[in-house]
């Protein structure tokens, strides 16, 4: 029901908050149409070579039919493709020529390298028409996006249509040149510009790209060279560059068989460069990211917090915790919690390559409770891609490497310009994991996280976006141990530790990460974290009881940890 009152308020235009709207909160992702992606087959041709009685497949010996899909069988196949963006993008596959009427129910069209004649008997050309067509639909907002292969006279079997495909790349300012890069792996480097979360692209025999002099707004997405294990290095250049032409886009990638067989490469990680790569293709909606100017500092109020909930008939109830007060809800019942609170100022130090940012976090006045701080002492030098992705936390004080954790919060990972409310991407970020004992350094996992796009709304009148991930994981698939939970003493007794989880499963780690995004300048006005542990943890010196509720009483240990960032 609630998303049906959401979907009411969108279509009168009024503007959701985050508050409570007329006795109802808006939780939910705001309704999002998918983009509708076109793979075109009227120029590329289908599967048609027999393999006894029972297969259909593409050809072994040219072109002919590969870069299908349901072909199960040709490695050449593109159903990697479109099992990866299946849940994100509406697909389609056409086999009529681009005609206005066509174009104008997309928002995407992909053409993979047209069929070349000489190899292709059945090979349909682009015509003048189709070629005009498809500069309209960009020019109006739509995107185009074309993949290519090895250009050299040995991939004269895997070669493409060259004359009308190069009228259409030319119109866009670009050029292939006829190379080969072979079989290379791309080194994705922290704060690329582009891409992140990828140690290595596997290129797969592919050419280079020219940059002419009328493109618009040309951005090398990611530059290439020839495997170090052939002897011809000096193929290089760019090998996936973006234009602007009118509202739209047009993306050339100089190699199509990246994204078959090869998403299955284990040292790779085509697949996620894959989906960062169509969301640049999204329509433009004007989502600037973070833009940090030299020695303009952006100054936060941090409030941390955190409860524990352990029965008294639990061992672990005793265990010390300093800087810990009680809560007493009941006469026999004492919660350990705490308090922290800081100033934090965030100051962009240096401009590096590639459109990054060298970051500083000074933490001040950071205390327990009402306690004066006892460090004062702490800065979290770290690097921010041009997207807003973290990487290079360095911590220069035990305070510092507490809280480094969620720093990432403070930064608004925002992955293309045409984001809308209800779209989704991940990052791998790390998550908190809540401890016995609060003020131990806490154990930092990374995991990837799905961010969700949720609404537009307000924060102290200003329009935010608002970013949520959230979710709950068993603590063995998260890899948390029993070990990460307790401190030190218990660890390291000579008779070895007494504790152990009751099930492989030990408990469930619940968490949910808010960002609140200023849609003009991309900075962060407030952020929340909030992570909490439920396990189950039997004291191998007591036996285990036969009642659940025995077991709950003697077992189970709650521990919660909040974290709040305000700007000033």
């Amino acid at each position: 029901m609630i998303s049906h009152i959401d979907c009411a308020f969108s279509s009168l235009g009024i503007q959701v908050t985050d508050t409570i709207l007329n006795n109802h909160f808006f939780y939910n992702s705001t309704p999002s149409k998918q983009l509708r992606v076109l793979f075109d087959y009227y120029h590329h041709s289908l599967p048609s070579t027999a393999v006894g009685n029972y297969i259909v497949t593409g050809s072994w010996t040219n072109d002919e039919g590969r870069y299908g899909w349901d072909d199960f069988v040709h490695t050449n196949t593109f159903d990697p493709v479109y099992i990866a963006l299946e849940k994100d993008y509406q697909i389609i596959m056409s086999r009529e020529p681009f005609s206005n009427v066509l174009l104008s129910n997309i928002d995407i069209a992909v053409i993979i390298n047209t069929d070349n004649p000489k190899n292709v008997s059945s090979a349909k050309l682009l015509s003048d028409v189709e070629i005009l067509n498809l500069q309209q639909f960009v020019k109006k907002g739509g995107s185009l996006i074309i993949m290519l292969n090895a250009g050299t006279a040995d991939r004269e079997h895997e070669s493409f249509e060259k004359t009308q495909l190069r009228k259409l790349v030319n119109s866009f300012g670009l050029d292939w040149n006829d190379d080969d890069t072979h079989y290379s792996d791309v080194k994705i480097l922290e704060a690329h510009p582009f891409f992140y979360d990828v140690d290595y692209f596997h290129y797969g025999a592919g050419c280079t790209i020219n940059v002419l002099p009328n493109a618009i707004q040309p951005q090398v997405m990611l530059n290439v060279n020839s495997d170090a294990s052939y002897t011809d290095r000096n193929v290089h250049g760019p090998g996936i560059v973006m234009v602007k032409q009118g509202k739209g886009k047009f993306i050339l990638i100089g190699e199509r068989g990246s994204w078959t067989g090869n998403m299955s490469r284990p040292w790779v990680d085509n697949s996620r460069f894959l989906k960062q790569l169509f969301l640049y293709s999204h329509p433009d909606q004007g989502v600037n990211p973070i833009n940090f100017s030299l020695n303009e500092p952006l100054t936060y109020e941090v409030q941390i917090s955190g409860l524990q909930a352990i029965p008294v008939s639990n061992s672990l109830s005793t265990v010390y915790n300093p800087y810990y007060k009680m809560f007493s809800p009941r006469a026999t019942t004492n919660m350990p919690y705490f308090e922290r609170s800081a100033d934090l100022t965030l100051t962009c130090n240096k401009l590096l390559s590639g459109s990054a940012f060298s970051m500083r976090a000074n933490i001040a006045n950071f205390k327990w409770f009402d306690n004066p701080p006892e460090n004062n002492n702490n800065n979290i030098d770290f690097t921010v891609s041009r997207q807003g992705k973290v990487s290079g936390i360095s911590s220069s004080s035990y305070d510092a490497q507490w809280l480094s954790p969620d720093l990432s919060l403070l930064i608004p990972l925002l992955p293309t310009n045409g984001l809308k409310p209800g779209d989704r991407w991940n990052s791998i970020e790390p998550l908190r994991i809540p401890i016995l004992r609060g003020s131990d350094l806490p154990p930092s996992i990374k995991h990837e996280l799905e961010i969700v796009y949720v609404n537009d709304t307000l924060v102290d009148g200003m329009n935010c976006r608002l970013l949520r991930s959230s979710g709950e994981i068993w603590l063995d698939d998260l890899g948390v141990t029993v070990q990460d939970l307790l401190p030190n003493e218990l660890i390291n007794k000579v008779n070895g530790l007494d504790y152990r989880y009751y099930s492989k499963h030990g408990g469930k780690i619940l968490f949910k990460r808010e960002q609140w995004v200023d849609s003009k300048k991309g900075i962060v006005i407030k952020a929340k974290s909030q992570t909490r542990i439920i396990a189950w943890i039997h004291d191998l010196r007591k036996p285990i009881p036969e009642k659940n509720v025995d077991k709950d009483n003697e077992m189970i240990i709650s521990l919660a940890h909040i974290v709040n960032y305000k700007l000033k």
